[in-house]
């Protein structure tokens, strides 16, 4: 009996790990994807269809992103009751949401049918986005200084 239960503990470990690294590699992906240089547009479509790879059943989950009245969705999306949402909110006041659904009712854990670790992935999603928007709104507001000629550059004395 003792390695049944020794075998059921390893098996368990297991399928834990394997949710770390898809959470781990949404993470890592998304940040790939932010460093393409694309439009916003294009970075938010490309990160809404990889989110549900992330979830612990990815041909269930859908996902969609909202930012600025625009909808980002995964492929077959659509809104169920078992939705787990975290809203975001950029430095200059623009709002935005991450939300995943389940496309049918699974068994209870944490958060109704998702994980802890689903919670802080999208949290961590959720802020990712947020930083990476303000950093574009940062440079727009340093670019049109700079056409304004508000800014003016320093010359340091490698450059004279």
């Amino acid at each position: 009996m003792a390695k049944n239960q020794d075998h059921k503990e390893v098996e368990r470990i297991i399928a834990e790990k394997k949710e770390r690294l898809k959470e781990l590699a949404c993470i890592n992906r998304s940040t790939q994807i932010l460093k393409e240089g694309k439009s916003l547009d294009e970075i938010l479509m490309k990160i809404v269809q990889i989110l549900p790879d992330a979830w612990q059943y990815p041909e269930r989950t859908v996902a969609r992103i909202i930012y600025e009245e625009q909808e980002f969705r995964s492929r077959n999306f659509n809104k169920t009751s078992w939705c787990q949402r975290q809203e975001f909110m950029t430095v200059g006041g623009k709002t935005g949401c991450i939300e995943i659904y389940y496309l049918q009712k699974f068994r209870d854990y944490d958060e109704g049918p998702f994980l802890h670790e689903e919670r802080d992935l999208i949290n961590n999603l959720s802020s990712i986005i947020s930083n990476h928007i303000d950093s574009l709104e940062a440079r727009e507001v340093l670019q049109r200084n700079l056409d304004k000629d508000i800014i003016k550059p320093e010359i340091s004395e490698f450059q004279k």
